[in-house]
């Protein structure tokens, strides 16, 4: 599957209805936006050219542009998405359970029992990434492997400086995020702790986020300014031996390919 990617609005649309439907924006200025915009087109153009022999799920890699979401949902209906950062071991598919919020903590992607788990969101997030904040949750086993094991190679400066985007694909979209954070957090359920529904919830996350600020967060320059009216995505792990925090690595929406991407929020 190949979609061909289009430049992201830069204005946040407000309509009055019930709420606030809101439109992907970000506060960066054009020339950097282009910049943004031609070096994502340039890492997507390249996805295909890894000659880097990988272990897929059922075949597939977004590395190789094989995503066939038709064959993906006969293995497991839960798939929804299909996760990629460029460098990693992370390019394998999401799923949201209709059981449980942690069924995906004990089964693999195939639904079948393993402590390895897979990647996936909880209930109250939705499946089409409209969300202010989509949580994705993965593992990191003791010995510092598992899906999202990778995500701790964010704490290093240099790599985060280097690595800026998450690709995210649906069936008929690709989605390109822009990572601006990356830091430790205690270890607690982002989506217990805020409401994403409500613009004060967004705000409050925000908050808390631009106030964790700290030697250990590493924050990209020109995303200071992240608000209620952008999409987020945030990537959780932790390490079995440290129960106490969970590291997250959070990015933000600055691609749209199908120009889907909208949601209604409330004060």
């Amino acid at each position: 599957m190949w979609i061909n990617m289009k430049k992201a609005g830069v204005s946040v649309f407000l309509v009055l209805v019930i709420g606030v439907v809101c439109a992907c924006g970000n506060t960066y200025t054009e020339e950097h936006k282009t910049e943004m915009t031609e070096e994502a087109a340039k890492t997507l153009g390249n996805i295909g050219n890894d000659s880097k022999i990988r272990e897929s799920f059922a075949g597939e890699s977004a590395a190789d542009a094989q995503i066939d979401f038709d064959a993906l949902r006969e293995i497991n209906s839960d798939i929804f998405a299909w996760i990629y950062i460029p460098d990693t071991a992370i390019d394998c598919p999401v799923l949201q359970s209709e059981q449980s919020d942690t069924f995906y903590e004990e089964h693999n992607a195939y639904g079948e029992e393993d402590d390895t788990g897979a990647v996936y969101i909880e209930l109250a997030n939705l499946a089409s990434m409209c969300d202010f904040n989509t949580v994705l949750h993965g593992k990191t086993g003791a010995d510092e492997a598992g899906l999202f094991a990778d995500l701790y190679r964010f704490a290093d400066s240099d790599f985060f400086k280097d690595h800026e985007y998450v690709y995210l694909y649906l069936d008929g979209n690709v989605l390109t995020y822009e990572i601006f954070a990356a830091y430790e957090r205690e270890n607690t359920s982002m989506i217990r702790t805020y409401d994403f529904t409500y613009l004060s919830g967004c705000r409050q996350f925000l908050s808390d986020l631009y106030g964790a600020r700290g030697m250990s967060m590493n924050l990209r320059e020109g995303w200071e300014n992240v608000n209620e009216y952008h999409y987020v995505i945030t990537l959780t792990t932790q390490k079995e031996e440290n129960a106490e925090s969970q590291f997250v690595v959070v990015a933000v929406l600055i691609q749209d390919a199908a120009g889907t991407i909208n949601r209604v929020v409330t004060e």
